[in-house]
């Protein structure tokens, strides 16, 4: 190993313990590091498999995949483009990817079931030269006369007579994606090459991935997870990644066995969707570990799929502000602990009092194992929201994440929320995710999810969402409720339960709790008229 390389890796172990002016002295990784990887492993393991399809078994090699990654740059030309990908995740998705970010372009990737009233709005916004979609009709949705428009059939012919395995020049291009939106305004995020460059990095580390690796994503490519965690640190790690369109819990675990894996990306939903499979009679096979991300996920659900499939769960906490994971658990044999994210890697990480408190203005951290706002800084993370939406998250070089947590002794941190998400009953703040693991231990809780009730004299109760097993009635409810009293503060205790079939999730598995307070304003408003009828 170079010493150029230990001292990369040295300074990825310890950016924990950096300072923010430590963290911004550091340089980021030059542009060009996916194109030149691409081209080194082309050279070393030409015929070794890089991106394989889940459902097809359609795969490029490293030499197949450069002179894919070359016919795509020479298709859109030297002159930087807008280019929106409408298109499933898959062999396509992935080179175009990869094109975008080696050619100078910007790349807006958009979901193929995008409604048109989205795609004319990322049209407004965006104004793109070029739309790679399934069909071509599916174009007419953005009303952009003047794109060229790509098909996939045209891109799979292209891909398929691909010959030209010359290097060329990269030039860094950028892609812009959006918050996820769940709590607020979804804002717009731009990544240049170099921020995905050194998260993905940051994860070929974390995760020890080697040319060894067969990783498994059945994340969509319109968010940050799937390109940057799998796709960008499998090509870092000269690995192959095997893509899903979809998830399917019915071909999950074969997927496993056919293929190979070693790791998977997944989300807590996954992890309770699989829990109701049988555990496939290869396992372990060559499954190190399954990875999760993109929401918390429930201690309750990771200790049963530990238990009844015998693989690790690495349980991770990423932002596209920083171009996904910014803290992760080690990976065996190194110690994970559940409920907990895991350890910064490649960023600084302090937990400061939440601007809203009587600070003002100043980021101070509060005493070691208290809870309060995580806060970062690093290469990867984005100095602004595009149009400078969002200014006060940027402060002094950190961005302040508006997620709640705390860091035990060891330095492995533990997020109990949002800030807006926090319930304030009588000027006490309660956790929601404190409230919501506990209600998850009961045999009956399948899901849950905790908000806030406008509340005349508390000013915010507690009230639990809930997805059961069985009929909902009222029995079910005051055993829940007695249940969590054992358990939880007074004060914590949810005053109602209602019963969903289903929370309402986006499509990164998310809990809309947007749509769960709105709800419950409505409901208060509702009765408040009510109340005003009934007085006067």
């Amino acid at each position: 190993m170079s010493g150029k390389k230990e001292l990369q890796l040295h300074t990825i172990a310890h950016m924990r313990d950096m300072t923010g002016e430590d963290v911004r002295r550091l340089e980021p990784r030059a542009s060009g590091t996916f194109y030149r990887s691409l081209v080194a492993w082309a050279k070393i393991q030409p015929g070794t498999p890089y991106l394989v399809e889940a459902e097809t078994g359609r795969e490029l090699t490293y030499a197949h995949t450069l002179a894919s990654v070359n016919s795509v740059r020479q298709l859109l030309g030297d002159t930087p483009r807008r280019i929106v990908l409408a298109l499933p995740g898959g062999v396509v998705n992935a080179v175009i990817w990869l094109s975008a970010l080696s050619g100078g372009h910007m790349l807006v990737p958009l979901s193929p079931d995008a409604p048109d009233e989205e795609k004319s709005r990322i049209a407004q916004k965006h104004r793109p030269d070029v739309l790679f979609v399934e069909r071509t009709q599916e174009a007419q949705g953005f009303a952009c006369p003047h794109a060229r428009v790509i098909p996939r059939q045209a891109c799979d012919a292209l891909l398929e007579q691909a010959s030209s395995y010359e290097s060329l020049e990269p030039v860094e291009g950028r892609v812009c994606l959006t918050t996820s939106g769940t709590t607020g305004e979804p804002k717009g995020v731009v990544l240049s090459e170099r921020q995905i460059a050194w998260t993905a990095d940051s994860i070929r580390v974390s995760h020890r991935l080697s040319t060894r690796d067969r990783g498994l994503t059945v994340l969509p490519f319109f968010h940050v997870n799937a390109p940057v965690v799998s796709l960008c640190s499998s090509l870092l790690a000269g690995s192959t990644v095997i893509i899903a369109r979809r998830f399917s819990r019915r071909h999950f675990w074969s997927w496993i066995e056919r293929f190979g894996i070693t790791w998977a990306s997944i989300v807590p939903t996954i992890v309770a969707m699989l829990l109701e499979t049988e555990k496939p009679a290869f396992l372990p096979g060559s499954l190190r570990f399954v990875r999760t991300g993109s929401a918390p996920l429930p201690t309750a659900d990771l200790l049963a799929f530990e238990a009844h499939f015998g693989i690790p769960v690495i349980e991770t906490y990423g932002l596209t502000e920083a171009a996904s994971q910014v803290v992760a658990n080690p990976v065996p044999p190194g110690i994970h602990k559940p409920g907990s994210a895991g350890r910064p890697v490649g960023v600084a990480l302090r937990i400061c009092y939440p601007r809203t408190d009587e600070n003002g203005e100043m980021l101070r951290d509060v005493v070691p194992g208290e809870m309060g706002e995580i806060c970062i800084a690093g290469p990867s993370v984005i100095g602004s929201y595009q149009d400078n939406a969002g200014q006060e998250a940027f402060q002094d070089g950190w961005f302040r994440t508006g997620d709640l947590g705390y860091l035990d002794e060891e330095g492995y941190l533990f997020i109990r929320g949002r800030l807006r998400e926090v319930i304030n009953r009588g000027g006490e703040n309660i956790a929601p995710r404190e409230v919501e693991e506990v209600l998850l231990w009961h045999a009956a809780v399948r899901e849950a999810a905790v908000v806030g009730r406008p509340d005349p004299i508390y000013g915010e109760q507690v009230v639990a969402y809930v997805a059961v097993q069985g009929a909902w009635s009222e029995e079910m409810a005051q055993e829940l409720r007695q249940y969590a009293a054992r358990r939880l503060s007074p004060q914590k205790v949810p005053v109602d339960f209602m019963a969903l079939d289903a929370l309402p999730r986006n499509q990164m598995g998310k809990v809309e709790r947007r749509l769960l307070r709105m709800r419950e304003q409505a409901r208060a408003a509702a009765c408040k008229v009510e109340h005003t009828v009934f007085v006067s």
